[in-house]
């Protein structure tokens, strides 16, 4: 066996392990666009203000994110590292120093993106793993934490029309980068629901594979354990919670007469095969969300252990 073929077949191993159900054909375009980098103890791969170019699968070793004045977080393989700043396409936030001497395999933020796009099940398996480890925190921070952003105007009541429907869905903050054009295709499998205050718009246990987006009044989310969160107009009802199938936990109902966008799931991911953006703007919009709730975790966490070691998106066949 060649030095070539015994690295080709260590990747397939390890890829297989990191993502067991992802198609045949993307495990090897995967194989084939992935670069080995290695970092020796005390080195920094990357550094505040450095251009996030590519994501960082840790295989070996431990390495520190640092930020001045902050607390460092810490991760050790199988972690993706540096992914946050790379999905919002901005500088980065921290540098990535080895505490070890630390393997990576490096993949580029433009080939990642390529292969969402191309690959239906790989994004769908991105967004939902994203959600589900945001999810975690969102239920235990989201009600402690403040909210900055305004209000969207309301919209006229009666009956919506398209131009209506693209409106409010401009305005929903998970949408937010989505694009005008994945909007407009969104507005016409959209269909509006109007709900009296009081009436229920799911009960706990629920499994239909829907999106609410809120247009209209608010929404009282509540979940066992004494968890209530209202959602006001332009929220995706149950956020992170609506991308991994977590919805079944929760209830929901008006607080006031109120109006929703309802999405179907699938409808959602054909749209999102026919719009990168779409699959783009899901994920920006899942990382802007963790942010806050990791800030209020930092302010209160005594350790400096990371606040997120994310894995890779586990790819399953069919849904």
């Amino acid at each position: 066996m060649t030095i070539a073929d015994s690295a080709r077949l260590k990747r397939e191993i390890l890829l297989r392990s990191m993502f067991p159900s992802m198609p045949v054909a993307a495990h090897v375009r995967f194989i084939e666009l992935l670069e080995d980098v290695e970092l020796a103890a005390g080195k920094v791969l990357f550094d505040v203000g450095d251009p996030p170019d590519r994501f960082l699968f840790l295989v070996e070793g431990r390495v520190t994110m640092e930020r001045p004045g902050e607390r460092a977080w810490e991760f050790a393989p199988l972690a993706v590292v540096g992914v946050m700043d790379a999905i919002m396409e901005r500088p980065r936030t921290r540098n990535c120093r080895a505490l070890e001497l630390s393997r990576f395999l490096s993949l580029r933020i433009a080939d990642w993106f390529d292969m969402l796009e191309d690959n239906g099940q790989i994004a769908r398996a991105a967004i939902r793993n994203f959600a589900t480890q945001l999810h975690g925190r969102w239920r235990e921070l989201a009600p402690r934490v403040e909210r900055q952003s305004e209000l969207p105007p309301p919209l006229a009541t009666g009956p919506m029309e398209t131009y209506d429907k693209i409106l409010a869905l401009r305005r929903a903050g998970f949408l937010r980068s989505a694009g005008m054009q994945a909007i407009a295709s969104l507005a016409t499998v959209a269909e509006p629901l109007h709900l009296r205050a009081g009436e229920t718009l799911f009960e706990l246990g629920s499994d239909a594979e829907m999106l609410y987006v809120l247009t209209r009044g608010s929404i009282e989310l509540t979940a066992p354990g004494d968890f209530r969160y209202t959602h006001r107009r332009g929220d995706l009802v149950g956020g992170a919670a609506a991308f991994c199938h977590a919805l079944p936990g929760y209830a929901a109902r008006a607080l006031g007469d109120a109006t929703l966008l309802c999405i179907s799931e699938q409808d959602f991911y054909d749209q999102a095969e026919e719009h990168g953006r779409l699959t783009r703007g899901t994920l920006k919009y899942l990382i802007s969300e963790l942010e806050p709730l990791l800030e209020v975790d930092e302010s209160s966490a005594s350790t400096t252990s990371a606040p997120m070691a994310l894995r890779p998106p586990q790819v399953t066949s069919g849904a």
